[in-house]
């Protein structure tokens, strides 16, 4: 065959097979499949967090502290303690010293409680500083250098000319809020009226939201109230006729400023209506109300604070009874016991809430 009609040949050949070839499938696209969105399982994971310090019998501090040595009650139940853990503390001072009777000298007597509180804190531990001066601000933000901190204290230090308590507390809540949840303390300084003036004196309401906030942060709360100090005082510089003396020689004063010793009648009065205040707010929040009558009894009380914190255990334990996530205004009262006779406790939060998930 010439190669010519070969190749005419093949050709034809070739045209044949390829009409006879099976058609490639269409791919179909599957058909779109509905689903259903489910809504995402939230999972409400809670423990109470327990500040404890821990003594024995010469009231040192107990380093040998277990879960087998508690016995801790929520509401009268008793719970499983899951953990025992020391943990750096932090520590929040705030300072509403407001009060128009200077001559108590109870500012400078607070500010030097607090510097000894500070240098008694341990390694590790935390500090910050608010105040009411002209305004409530912030005077030394969150740090583990302790000598800052006393240092920021010692050269900003202010008073004011009123209290502001309310507002105190708000801006503690706050700041107590950026520390987990534990070891955690607010250390109140306060002496003063909302109002002072010579026409007004007044002891107004603490307000509802600024104390459910702070007890919200599951912090131990110490309250030094010098409304005590502040009014005896204020009885002593209203007496009518006062007398001294001086070797052989016998001074009577008789205070003829009616109007001035009513304005101190009417100050005594409203100290007394913020210490019975400031009594429902270390309630409230499961704390502690500590009232100096001297200057001197202000130091001794905060050296207690400053020894109990350093003490401190964290107990942890999963409540008996869940918290519920959706009812935040939840309150227990919690107690703990020690197992062992040699060990003395001193439980520095006494109510606990819903816990953070």
């Amino acid at each position: 065959m010439r190669p010519a009609a070969f190749l005419i040949a093949l050709a034809a050949a070739c045209a044949v097979c390829g009409a006879q070839q099976t058609p490639a499938p269409t791919l179909t696209p599957p058909a779109k499949v509905e689903r259903e969105e489910q809504e995402p399982i939230k999972v409400f994971t809670q423990e109470v967090r327990v500040p404890v310090a821990a003594f024995d019998q010469f009231e040192r501090f107990d380093p040998t502290l277990e879960a087998r040595d508690l016995l801790v009650l929520e509401d009268g139940v008793p719970q499983t303690v899951t953990s025992v853990s020391r943990v750096a503390a932090s520590v929040l001072v705030v300072f509403d010293m407001g009060s128009s009777v200077t001559a108590t000298r109870s500012g400078a007597s607070a500010r030097d409680a607090a510097l000894g509180l500070i240098s008694a804190m341990r390694y590790g531990d935390r500090v910050a500083v608010l105040q009411n001066s002209r305004r409530v601000e912030l005077v030394q933000d969150w740090t583990d250098d302790l000598g800052f901190a006393s240092h920021a204290l010692k050269t900003r230090f202010f008073t004011a000319e009123r209290s502001r308590l309310s507002d105190c507390l708000a801006l503690a809540a706050a700041k107590l809020k950026e520390q987990p949840v534990g070891n955690t303390h607010v250390v109140v300084f306060t002496d003063g009226l909302e109002f002072q003036s010579r026409e007004q004196v007044e002891a107004a309401a603490i307000s509802r939201d600024a104390l459910r906030a702070v007890v919200a942060t599951q912090a131990s709360v110490h309250v030094f109230s010098f409304a005590a100090l502040v009014s005896d005082f204020a009885r002593l510089r209203n007496q009518r006729v006062t007398s001294g003396a001086s070797g052989s020689t016998v001074r009577v004063t008789i205070d003829t400023d009616n109007e001035m010793r009513r304005w101190f009648r009417t100050y005594a009065r409203a100290q007394q209506q913020r210490e019975e205040q400031l009594s429902a707010l270390a309630a409230e929040a499961g704390g502690r109300l500590l009232q100096p009558r001297t200057p001197e009894e202000i130091a001794k009380l905060t050296e207690r604070v400053g020894r109990d914190i350093a003490a401190q255990y964290v107990v942890t334990y999963k409540p008996q009874r869940p918290f519920t996530p959706d009812n935040r205004g939840e309150r227990r009262r919690v107690e703990v016991r020690p197992r062992r006779s040699s060990l003395q406790l001193e439980c520095l939060r006494t109510i606990v809430t819903v816990p953070a998930s």
